[in-house]
């Protein structure tokens, strides 16, 4: 085996909709050639262990309109037994809409597929058939997996097993949510229940083969970008998925599922074309290699791009502090003493430019330039009175009264140029105290 190509068959006896040739499966078509697997077809049936034997892995895709047989289902048994892997995919209402036995092969590795069509009414895209799939449980085939659609899927059941427990070990790997719910026929009718965290992926060790279940053919689907093979991470799981049916075939490296960029990996297929190399992997293994052997010097390359990359951001970000510093400078040389509407004007243009917002007047400049006149005015006015010693009604006052009484106060003795009623009223009681004393003084 070692140094071969993983071959995987695909079951076409009993008239299985997922099939190579399907357009509707182009891009997981596409998957498996660019991914390097051989790939068969059965054609005969599988009736026989030889049939079998030459694949590492088998997908068996829902029969439809016609059952398997007694003889196919004791091969298939036996295939997995000796160390073969079986994926097995059934769809909305298992065996009773497909009109098959499906579940007499599935009963045989612990599960079977539910007569019904999983749904949830909270997580969900477009339509509530297609579940948001959240709760995964970890596995290797879950690995980097957070959200799953399962399109028009039907859910599973485990099975009790006595008699040969210890040769097999069934693993539940992914649930519907807590909110799901199905249309399940019970026989007669077709019913509606809640069935929140339906098993809807199971992972089965028999002897020593493995077995992946999940009843959706959707997943693999190219119709549909919102729950199909790109849908999330439903690419990533089926990665996974035939990573982990055949990893037991592979002898020399390991295989990993990686995400790659787009563009790189149309450009990938395009070299593949080109050059008639086998598969991404090569392409992958090549670009490590060249890596490898040229480390030292790719180090270096990537040392100097980041350190030119730093100069780069370190010069312009020089350049930024020094055109800000100087676009405030500009700005505060407008700000003049006595501040006019043209200035402010002149000031708010500076800003927008430097900002990229824009600015306007909110206040009259004009009263507030004629209140600031009238302030001066008072101001002198203010200082004049005070040198002039008089009020209204000819009571004299110095400056020191004036500041007395504001020191006693916290009032301003003038106000708009006169003084207030107040400052007469403590010049009067002053006055009046003066004369009290004399008087007192004189007797």
């Amino acid at each position: 085996m070692a140094g071969e190509k993983v071959t995987i068959a695909l079951d076409y006896s009993h008239n299985n909709k997922l099939t190579l040739e399907a357009s509707s499966y182009n891009d997981f078509t596409h998957f498996l050639f660019s991914s390097g697997y051989k790939l068969g077809k059965i054609q005969a049936g599988m009736d026989s262990l030889s049939k079998l034997e030459p694949y590492d892995s088998l997908i068996l895709s829902t029969p439809n309109n016609t059952n398997l047989s007694d003889q196919e289902i004791s091969v298939l048994e036996e295939y997995v037994k000796n160390g073969g892997s079986l994926l097995i995919l059934s769809s909305m209402g298992s065996d009773h809409t497909n009109k098959t036995n499906l579940n007499k092969l599935t009963s045989k590795f612990g599960f079977e597929f539910l007569l019904d069509g999983i749904n949830d009414s909270v997580n969900y895209i477009n339509l509530q058939n297609r579940p948001l799939i959240t709760s995964i449980n970890p596995h290797s085939i879950t690995e980097n997996i957070k959200k799953l659609v399962f399109s028009s899927g039907c859910s599973l059941k485990i099975l009790e097993f006595l008699e040969v427990a210890q040769n097999i070990k069934i693993e539940v790997i992914a649930t519907a949510g807590i909110n799901a719910w199905h249309r399940f026929f019970n026989g007669t009718d077709w019913i509606e229940e809640d069935y929140p965290k339906a098993p809807i992926i199971v992972v089965v060790e028999y002897f020593k083969g493995k077995v992946v279940a999940f009843g959706t053919l959707s997943m693999f689907s190219s119709l549909g970008s919102e729950y199909g093979f790109s849908a999330f991470d439903n690419n990533v799981f089926i990665a996974n998925t035939m990573k982990y049916l055949t990893s037991a075939a592979i002898h020399e490296g390991k295989v990993v599922t990686v995400n790659l960029n787009l563009d790189l990996f149309y450009w990938a297929n395009k070299i593949l074309n080109e050059q008639n190399w086998e598969s991404v992997s090569d392409v992958i293994n090549l670009s490590l290699k060249y890596f490898k052997d040229n480390f030292d010097r790719a180090i270096e390359d990537i040392k100097s791009i980041r350190e030119e990359k730093l100069h780069t951001k370190i010069e312009y970000e020089k350049k930024r502090k020094v055109m800000e510093e100087s676009s405030e400078d500009k700005i505060l040389e407008m700000v003049p003493i006595k501040r006019k509407r043209e200035d402010l004007e002149d000031i708010m243009s500076a800003l927008g430019e430097v900002t990229g917002e824009k600015y306007e007047i909110s206040i009259d400049l004009e009263e507030s330039v004629i209140n600031e006149s009238e302030t001066e005015k008072e101001e002198v006015e203010e200082k004049e009175i005070v040198s002039g010693f008089k009020t209204s009604d000819n009571l004299q006052y110095t400056s020191d009264d004036a500041k007395q009484f504001h020191k006693e106060t916290l009032k301003n003795a003038i106000w708009h140029g006169k003084p207030t009623k107040d400052f007469e009223k403590f010049l009067r009681q002053k006055k009046m105290r003066e004369k009290i004393q004399k008087t007192y003084e004189k007797e």
